[in-house]
């Protein structure tokens, strides 16, 4: 089991605590809602879809939550501002979740931060995400909406290995981080493949060893662009993306994106295990559990 040398920062971000050494906190569960190809989506232009299975959806990934110990992030996902703002409206009214307001497009993210900015919920709000495209542009509009939480994502084609990935960190993003003037600072190291994962645990763990932040990844972006392991259906798919998920966490992860949120019902006990084993190991080391933790919950 692992124990950090380094003070752990913890967040707390609406209700939910985050970071810290493993076995502390449960680790966060980041399911994504309004994706491309979301078939409760009707118009993803104007973000028409469908209330009552959006609703069904989150409220089983809250009993989820509530049952395993795992708290939980929202990614939500759109491709256009009136749909990424009408995607927030929905999930902020019907849960006191942190809220991951996600585009592929730089533009819809900052408009939709514009929308909320200084409002009652910009608190809940996580930026998704600076990277090293990220404009002087988009983290002076981050500083100016009043928002204090954004994930970093330490990631690069000329920084692959955990080594560089780490120096990009150091001398790139950090700096970024300052001109945003954020204060919870989530740390991607991405993922690009299956077979990398372990490279982005390695770095989940390097981050954390050496800063104090709290780190993760997304093994979901790995497991859906492999069409072999796609095609050979369930259980064959869970099984292999049950262990795929949950090995970052036994290198430190504070954070999964398990992708879409559809597939709570058995990400939530597959990562609750991993958490309980962690944190029953880490009780040797000094470190002790949340009341809430999974290790008090599914065993």
């Amino acid at each position: 089991m692992l124990k950090f040398t380094s003070q752990q920062k913890i967040y707390h971000i609406g209700d939910v605590n985050l970071g810290g050494q493993p076995g502390e906190n449960a680790t966060v569960l980041i399911g994504s809602i309004f994706y491309q190809g979301h078939r409760i989506v009707s118009d993803p232009e104007r973000g028409i879809f469908n209330k009552q299975k959006a609703k069904a959806l989150l409220d089983r990934e809250a009993e989820l939550s509530a049952e395993t110990g795992n708290p939980r992030i929202i990614d939500v996902v759109g491709n256009t501002t009136q749909a990424l703002v009408n995607y927030v409206d929905f999930v902020a009214f019907h849960c006191q979740s942190p809220i991951l307001v996600d585009s592929s497009l730089p533009k819809v993210r900052l408009e939709a931060i514009r929308h909320f900015g200084n409002s009652e919920i910009v608190s809940r709000l996580i930026y998704n995400s600076i990277d090293i495209h990220s404009s002087e542009e988009e983290l002076a509009v981050i500083k100016d909406c009043g928002l204090k939480s954004a994930v970093i994502l330490a990631f690069d084609t000329k920084a692959v290995r955990p080594k560089d990935r780490i120096k990009l960190l150091k001398e790139t993003l950090l700096k970024a981080v300052q001109k945003a003037d954020l204060e919870n600072v989530l740390i991607d190291t991405g993922v690009l493949d299956i077979p990398s994962i372990s490279w982005a645990a390695q770095t989940i763990w390097e981050v954390k060893e050496t800063m104090g932040y709290p780190s993760g990844c997304s093994p979901a972006n790995a497991l859906y662009i492999g069409e072999k392991l796609k095609a050979k259906g369930s259980p064959f798919f869970e099984a292999i993306a049950s262990s795929v998920l949950v090995l970052p966490i036994s290198w430190g992860a504070d954070f999964i994106f398990y992708g879409p949120i559809r597939n709570a019902p058995w990400v939530y006990p597959a990562c609750a295990a991993m958490d309980a084993m962690v944190a029953y190991g880490g009780q040797i080391m000094g470190i002790r559990p949340t009341k809430e933790h999974p290790l008090y919950k599914i065993f």
